[in-house]
């Protein structure tokens, strides 16, 4: 019943089809990069720099794609979280105005919410076009992605289902919400300086690093000693790929100590990552 109702929907309501999914996404990637590693093998590996570099194109490409999309959909979760309270703030006004929650919702309907509108005008088309409450609000909880919604929304729906005093409840859940983001905002104005020191210890850590590579190896190494260039090629090798390491895991840990979710420092990584390997390439 509830697909058959779902199919008269409005055209732009839809969810659009032709979206890559994240899973996709990776795949292709992955896929790229390993073509890109294959020919790489095949006729670059004789010359060390570009070897390395298109080795490193290769896993930048199977890894861009796939986390650009997993950060885009936590960056646009994160803003529909940031405005739900107002949305629910808007729903309370208009049921305290006298009207019933899905009269309310279809008037909020009305108002700007970001990245959030769509998904409103859509619950509001559901409920116009005869489908249940219940149903309607779920698929929106669902739609949005975000796990703290999708509770809340249960609780909504619960209270509706027995009829509680909606509009108590739904200004005590935004009160609730929005408590809840200036706690997640009072952790990332904590943890910024710890996140600049993570910074500034990965360049330190780069810095040395490059000058060993560049004069302590080769203040040691004399040129009267045989495979003099192995032996450098060797240590400024290791040297740059333990920079790498050091982008990699120093990213994770920023991310996570920001903002909670190892996911979230996947940009710090990449961006550490890519510094460290370009400035003891360059130099």
């Amino acid at each position: 019943m509830f697909g058959k109702e779902k199919s008269k929907l409005p055209f732009k309501f839809k969810r659009k089809k032709n979206k890559l999914t994240q899973t996709e996404i990776s795949i292709i990637a992955i896929a790229a990069g390993i073509a890109i590693f294959i020919v790489n093998i095949m006729f670059f590996s004789s010359i060390p720099q570009l070897f390395g570099l298109l080795n490193l194109i290769a896993v930048l490409i199977a890894l861009a794609l796939p986390i650009y999309k997993k950060f885009t959909q936590y960056s646009t979760v994160k803003r529909i979280e940031a405005v739900f309270p107002d949305f629910l703030r808007d729903v309370t006004d208009n049921i305290n105005a006298g009207m019933t929650l899905p009269q309310a919702i279809r008037t909020a309907s009305e108002n700007d919410y970001d990245v959030m509108t769509p998904h409103v005008k859509e619950l509001s088309a559901k409920i116009d076009w005869g489908i249940g409450f219940d149903k309607a609000f779920m698929t929106f909880a669902e739609n949005t992605n975000s796990k703290v919604i999708t509770r809340t929304v249960k609780g909504i729906i619960e209270v509706h289902r027995y009829g509680g005093a909606i509009n108590i409840v739904l200004r005590a859940i935004s009160d609730s919400v929005l408590e809840l983001e200036r706690i997640k905002k009072e952790r990332e104005t904590s943890v910024y300086g710890p996140m600049v020191t993570g910074y500034f210890i990965f360049f330190l850590f780069l810095g040395i690093m490059i000058t060993m590579a560049k004069v302590l190896i080769p203040a040691f190494i004399t040129e009267g000693q045989g495979g003099v260039e192995n032996v450098k090629t060797f240590f400024v090798d290791m040297f740059r790929n333990m920079v790498v390491i050091q982008g990699i895991f120093a990213g994770i840990g920023i991310g996570k100590m920001a903002e909670g979710m190892v996911s979230a420092g996947i940009k710090h990584a990449f961006v550490l990552a890519i510094i460290g390997y370009t400035v003891f390439v360059i130099l």
